[in-house]
């Protein structure tokens, strides 16, 4: 059987979930903010917020936006 990878935003949220005793919801309740995984317990990185594709990104012009060449 092959193992997963786990990548290390998905570790943080584990190591979260470990000393939330494997409560999810204790996860957001977290008050523990001089903790060094703080921002990164909801298995995101906060500093990448906004990078990426958006929804909105690749929907297509409405006819009014569309130019005519």
């Amino acid at each position: 059987m092959k193992d997963k990878k786990i990548t290390p935003i998905k570790a943080v949220r584990l190591k979260c979930l470990d000393c939330s005793a494997g409560q999810p919801k204790e996860i957001k309740l977290c008050s523990i903010e001089d903790c060094a995984l703080f921002p990164y317990r909801f298995g995101k990185n906060p500093n990448r917020k906004g990078i990426g594709n958006s929804k909105g990104v690749f929907c297509k012009k409405s006819p009014t936006q569309r130019t005519i060449s």
